[in-house]
């Protein structure tokens, strides 16, 4: 499959040298990113459909993370964003790396100063090491198995542990949600099912901010207090294990939660590495909320009743 086929090392290297190599690519892949903004992105390909975007400054960035995982440990497997694009992939008990060189493309692309490089090291199907690098804002995340989960900001000499806000209830709740890149009439009334539903909740405010990796570690430091994007296997729709593996780890060391929005949204199961969405919440009482105004969303959708106008709008753009 898509993890590459390599012989895996017969001794599972300590974590501090797993999160040293790990950190040392995040940055390495920033500097390049830090490089590139300067110069107007060109849009090389696109992966899903239309809006799903690849640069030329994607692939260099993993080239260079792969390179030096290479280099440290050989006998690692890859799971990352640009070899694997938008086909299956399996994960086993080996060592396995999985890498989004740039998370929120689109962001970069249009110059918004939100996107992430994501390295998450996994073995025997658990994430042990993950971090997230914002090389705009110069703020490297991390957090390790049992370690938790710190922040370096920039010009910081000595990084600092983070914690989830504690935020209990939508009411006083800042969230993310994100559409990703569905646009069709089904996928657009979901998105704006669940929206609808949580806004009347009286929702302090709603962020998209396009990458998912930046989304989570807001969650972990407590600058958001939930976030989540949906999708499936069967629609090829939703986020990646390598968008959301290193964040996983991330909000649960600093004391969150994560759960499967591919699942019945009351078996409280946390989320799964192989599927396509991701949650993560703060506290259980803003899960429960949160999750409660998903499924009236997800129930409304399927009975057809009237959520926003945007759904009758692209309706009707369809047809045309």
């Amino acid at each position: 499959m898509l993890a590459a086929s390599l012989a895996v090392d017969p001794v599972t290297p300590p974590l501090y040298e797993v999160l040293s190599v790990a950190q040392e690519a995040a940055l390495l892949a920033g500097r390049h990113i830090q490089t590139a903004w300067v110069q107007r992105g060109e849009v090389k390909a696109t992966k899903s459909n239309a809006t799903d975007l690849v640069t030329e400054t994607d692939q260099r960035c993993e080239e260079l993370v792969i390179e030096l995982r290479k280099s440290k440990f050989p006998g690692h497997q890859i799971i990352g964003e640009e070899s694997a694009g938008a086909s299956k992939y399996e994960l086993t008990d080996a060592p396995t790396w999985t890498i989004d060189p740039i998370d929120g493309t689109t962001n970069f692309v249009h110059r918004l100063a939100l996107s992430c490089v994501i390295i998450s090291y996994i073995c025997k199907r658990e994430v042990l090491v993950g971090v997230v690098y914002d090389p705009m804002a110069d703020e490297l995340f991390w957090a390790t198995r049992g370690g938790g989960a710190f922040l370096r900001g920039r010009a910081a000499s000595v990084p600092s542990p983070i914690h989830v806000s504690e935020t209990k209830c939508l009411q006083q709740a800042v969230i993310s949600m994100d559409p990703g890149y569905g646009r069709d009439a089904e996928a657009v009334a979901r998105f704006c099912a669940s929206q609808s539903a949580i806004l009347r909740r009286s929702v302090r405010n709603i962020r998209v901010l396009g990458s998912t990796g930046l989304n989570m570690a807001y969650v972990a430091c407590g600058r958001l207090d939930a976030g989540f994007e949906d999708g499936s296997w069967d629609t090829n729709l939703g986020p990646k294990i390598w968008d959301f593996a290193a964040g996983k780890l991330l909000v649960e060391e600093a004391g969150g939660i994560s759960r499967d929005l591919s699942v019945d949204l009351s078996s409280r199961r946390p989320l799964d590495l192989l599927q396509r969405c991701f949650f993560c919440a703060s506290s259980e009482s803003l899960a429960e909320e949160l999750l409660e105004a998903i499924a009236e969303g997800r129930i409304a959708q399927k009975s057809d009743l009237p959520h926003s106008g945007c759904v009758e709008g692209v309706a009707k753009r369809q047809k045309l």
